[in-house]
């Protein structure tokens, strides 16, 4: 609550700046394009008149300063044209700089919260290598709110050995004459680990020799899990099953659950979209906000009804040890820090019932 809080705080003044300052874009705009029009309508009447002035005159000189006056006219109109333009690109250039400056901040601000205190948010998790290297993506989704995170490992690449040592059983042809196919248990510890992605209970990985001449699917749910060899199932056939080491591919399989909180350096948040549409791009991150101020709402409510003292709200929090402690915030206080950021906070406070 009190993150959500401080990210508002902080967040809603810098959407405010980036409104404005797409407003007064708007209004140089407006003010550039009633400019030309007055330039080109000056230049027109500029000819205008002097056509008329001239209507019948065959005189050579007068003929001759007419084209002068005309020439001169349409000229200093594009030069005019031009430096207003020169001068509306240079305020552009500055305003899309702070814009970018702006939208920077704000992922900024908002990376840490999004990243683990979206309550109800469902995660995604995704590994996969990109000229040559381990990249990675993390996207959330709550309601119709989706919000994307690069990931960067500790380490480039990775092998399955990294995790565990591990063998797999496929057939393989054997004997010179008969050819005949037997079980070979190919140690694949050495192999790359191509793909991962986690999502719930559920999970896949692709793992593949130096060579690409191997490759193996393995994806589990919370029942069970698949093995593929190239584009035979493993776990199908019951003399490789027989082969297979179930309690070896469980133990890998928890390890690539593990691997996007072990391995994970760090996070950015690179991009938040409502409705499908960019959230900063469409200045609509106020609106994100109150979507999650509704859903922290209901968590409220069901906090006040089973506090100890009215008007108090009572957090249950488990510590990693197991340990259970309780925190206890003033729906007043809550109320009072966010009426500092102006409407926009009583709109919020509303939404959180604490007002």
């Amino acid at each position: 609550m009190q993150a959500f809080i401080a990210i508002s705080k902080e967040v809603i003044p810098l959407e405010k700046s980036a409104i404005t300052i797409k407003d007064e874009n708007r209004e140089k705009l407006a003010a550039f394009e009633e400019r030309v029009e007055e330039i080109d309508l000056f230049d027109k009447e500029m000819r205008n008149c002097v056509e008329t002035h001239t209507a019948g005159v065959d005189v050579a000189e007068l003929l001759e300063i007419k084209e002068k006056i005309l020439e001169t006219s349409s000229s200093l109109a594009l030069t005019k044209k031009n430096e207003k333009f020169a001068e509306l690109d240079k305020e552009n250039k500055l305003d899309l700089m702070e814009m970018q400056q702006l939208d920077t901040r704000i992922l900024s601000v908002l990376g840490p919260f999004f990243e683990d205190s979206i309550y109800g948010a469902q995660n995604m998790c995704y590994a996969f290598i990109e000229d040559k290297a381990l990249r990675g993506k993390q996207v959330g989704l709550v309601d119709n709110l989706q919000y994307e995170f690069d990931l960067f490992f500790t380490q480039d690449t990775l092998k399955v050995k990294d995790l565990e040592n591990l063998t797999l059983p496929i057939w393989s042809k054997s004997g010179i004459l008969s050819r005949e196919e037997k079980v070979k248990k190919l140690d694949v510890s050495d192999f790359y680990i191509k793909n991962i992605k986690s999502e719930k209970n559920s999970l896949e990985a692709v793992l593949e020799d130096k060579d690409k001449e191997n490759r193996f699917n393995i994806s589990s749910d919370e029942k069970t899990f698949l093995v593929m060899h190239r584009n035979y199932e493993i776990t199908q056939d019951k003399e490789l099953a027989a082969e297979l080491n179930r309690d070896s591919v469980s133990a890998f399989i928890t390890k690539l659950k593990g691997f996007f909180t072990e391995f994970v350096g760090s996070k950015r948040l690179i991009n938040i979209t409502l409705d499908g549409k960019n959230a900063i791009e469409e200045n609509r991150i106020f609106d994100c906000l109150k979507l999650i101020a509704s859903i922290y709402g209901r968590l409220v409510t069901e906090c006040l009804e089973k506090g100890y003292t009215e008007g108090e709200i009572t957090i249950k929090i488990e510590e990693p040890g197991g340990t259970r402690t309780e925190k206890y915030l003033e729906k007043s206080e809550i109320a009072r820090e966010l009426s500092t950021i102006g409407k926009e906070g009583e709109e919020l406070a509303i939404l959180l019932r604490v007002k």
